[in-house]
């Protein structure tokens, strides 16, 4: 490949969904992995472990910001973050191990549907609408027992075998728990920083790690979220 077109190609993977991951809490990963695939050439199962990785590092300036601003709630995040990092090792496992490539392109593609309708719908449904932003302090009790943890296994093992970063599936727990809309974002941003270290590690343990194009594409997404987060 053209060094100069595959800088391009390195940028354009990591700004367009870059700026996605910190504000909207369930990063650009329907975007990113379908990028690394066709325009840098990676398998379906290398560009699950950079998408991973990439998202393990570069959420944190967002959850910097979520934690100043008093959006994370810690004893959610440890509980979610511990139950979902368990149901991702399942499933990132399962991913390197029994998923045919062919077979895991048409999870992931009906993953992104789903992903489409969702992100739709929740568009249409807040259109309009004036969030309060309330923080940790502002709240009474939040849910951090068994119903959080349940659920959260299910949607880490769904987050698994389907290489995001998991907040399209913690959001709607969160707020199905009745988190507070900002508090939900950054409990579950902080959530994504543990449960993507996970599913990138198993995968790397089982030799689908490319460190050089997660090196690459990090730093760039790294710069993308932390003006995201400002």
């Amino acid at each position: 490949m053209d060094p100069i077109l595959f800088w391009i190609y390195i940028l354009i993977i990591a700004l367009l969904p870059g700026f996605l991951a910190t504000w909207l809490g369930v990063g650009g990963c329907f975007l990113r992995i379908p990028m690394l695939m066709y325009l840098l050439g990676l398998n379906i199962k290398q560009a699950y472990f950079v998408n991973q990785a990439v998202i393990a590092v570069t959420t944190i300036p967002g959850v910097i910001e979520h934690y100043r601003k008093k959006h994370v709630y810690s004893k959610g995040t440890i509980a979610a973050g511990i139950s979902a990092a368990l149901g991702v090792a399942f499933g990132a496992y399962v991913v390197a191990k029994y998923l045919p490539t062919e077979i895991l392109k048409i999870i992931f593609g009906f993953a992104c549907i789903g992903v489409g309708i969702y992100v739709a719908w929740k568009t249409i449904k807040m259109r309009g609408k004036l969030i309060k932003r309330v923080t940790i302090e502002e709240t009474k009790q939040l849910e951090c027992g068994p119903r959080l943890i349940l659920l959260m296994f299910l949607a880490g093992f769904a987050t698994g075998i389907c290489g995001f970063g998991g907040g399209i599936y913690y959001l709607p727990i969160y707020f199905f728990l009745q988190y507070p809309t900002h508090v939900a974002i950054g409990t579950s941003s902080a959530q994504m920083i543990i449960t993507a270290s996970v599913g990138a590690s198993v995968l790397a343990y089982y030799g689908f790690a490319d460190v050089l194009i997660f090196a690459y594409v990090g730093v760039f997404t790294l710069i993308a979220s932390w003006m995201g987060a400002r």
